[in-house]
């Protein structure tokens, strides 16, 4: 970044100067106005899980690198980020006008690079300067992107069970193993997995966390069919895969730990950015278009059942938005992400079993009737958020024995 460019930046007029430069060419994003009109627009928007073609989300993939690469050339692709690895060096609140003013504006989807907020503090607090060095300019700027190897096909919820193992050669590890239910894995060019390295010592310890180059020898990714007809996510196969001991996130025995941060940032991502908001389901809106479509406005148990389902959705903005407040004063000692966490999925939870009893046969037949079989997609998906990052079984365990203090859950004897 030119000097001239780091003076703009550093107040809020400069900034949008800058931002308005890079944008200006783009064509503004069209909003709707008024309420939703029913019969009108794209009623697969309802679905939890993208599944497009192969051929197509790589053709998005290439333009989403491209202008995610020109937004950072331009200085804009991690304002509040440290200078040492590409960004701006300014604070949350100047990401935050940047990011509203680019959303005025037609711009290629940046969901695949998902992780680059939730892998780069980890990388910073764990990993080797030089290895940081490497990688996380590049998942900012487009050149990489991420995914989790934690779970396992027999240790999902139970992960400090897992069985991948990483056995010490020299300077390098090789790890063998298998992983499970990884988003992204099939376009991804890192990977942080995790992997047992001692097996004389409690399950937790023997934990060690690694970056894998997912396009090395070894690696092999397949898509996992789901209940969807999708396959949004994958199994991972690594056979003899040689790892640089430089590639050790943290020490050994540490992998633990390096998880748990990564799951906290991560749950906290999915409750605060995820919502359906934009289909109108976690604002009520499409719900309540759904019922008067069916004219079922004036039977009171519906209605009565409608206002849950809102009231839990109000509420759980209000909690999504004290998460971000606590989350920007840096206090992390509150149960805020994983509340909002299972807040989402106990939400869309509700939204699906209302949708379900609604619309009853003409959820699992097409008769072509807009804004009903749409629905398919939704309630076969919405299991998939009770799992993500995390269980909910997961969760609340977590928030009784780390925030409320309760004994451990006992562990089954042999």
């Amino acid at each position: 970044m030119k000097v001239d460019d780091e003076q703009l930046l550093a107040s809020d007029e400069g900034l949008e100067r800058m931002a308005l430069a890079f944008l200006g060419d783009r064509p503004r994003r069209s909003s709707r106005t008024g309420p939703l009109v029913w019969g009108e627009g794209d009623d697969a928007a309802v679905a939890i899980w993208d599944d497009p073609d192969p051929d197509i989300e790589r053709t998005d993939l290439d333009i989403a690198r491209e202008y995610r690469r020109a937004r950072f050339d331009a200085g804009l692709g991690w304002l509040d980020g440290p200078v040492e690895h590409g960004g701006a060096g300014l604070n949350a609140a100047s990401q935050r006008r940047f990011a509203a003013l680019e959303a005025q504006f037609e711009t290629p989807s940046q969901t695949f690079f998902k992780l680059d907020r939730v892998l780069s503090p980890i990388l910073l607090r764990y990993a080797d300067p030089k290895v940081a060095q490497q990688h996380i300019r590049g998942l900012f700027r487009g050149d990489k992107i991420a995914c989790e190897l934690f779970s396992e096909p027999g240790a999902g919820s139970d992960l400090a069970s897992l069985r991948t193992k990483a056995v010490q050669d020299g300077d390098k590890w090789i790890i063998n193993g298998q992983k499970v239910w990884t988003s992204d894995a099939h376009y991804a060019d890192i990977g942080l997995a995790l992997c047992r390295t001692e097996s004389d010592v409690p399950d937790r310890k023997g934990l060690t966390a690694f970056l894998i180059d997912m396009h090395g020898p070894g690696v092999e990714v397949r898509p996992l069919r789901q209940i969807t007809g999708g396959s949004s996510f994958n199994e991972v196969f690594l056979t003899d895969v040689r790892v640089p001991d430089a590639h050790r996130i943290a020490n050994g025995g540490q992998g633990w730990e390096v998880a748990q941060e990564t799951l906290k940032i991560e749950r906290t991502a999915i409750g605060v950015g995820l919502g359906r908001g934009g289909a109108g389901v976690a604002n009520g809106e499409r719900l309540v278009a759904l019922v008067r479509a069916l004219g079922l406005e004036s039977e009171p148990v519906v209605r009565q059942q409608l206002a849950e389902v809102y009231a839990a959705f109000r509420a759980a903005k209000h909690l999504q938005n004290t998460t971000v407040v606590r989350q920007r004063a840096n206090d992390t000692s509150t149960a805020s992400p994983m509340l909002a966490k299972l807040a989402l999925s106990n939400n869309l939870r509700l939204a699906s079993r209302f949708v379900t009893d609604l619309l009853g046969p003409r959820l699992a037949a097409n008769t072509g009737e807009w804004g009903t079989f749409a629905w398919n997609q939704f309630v076969l998906g919405e299991p998939g958020m009770h799992i993500m990052a995390g269980t909910d079984e997961v969760v609340h365990n977590m928030i009784g024995e780390q925030v409320l203090g309760l004994p451990r859950e006992p562990r089954p004897q042999p």
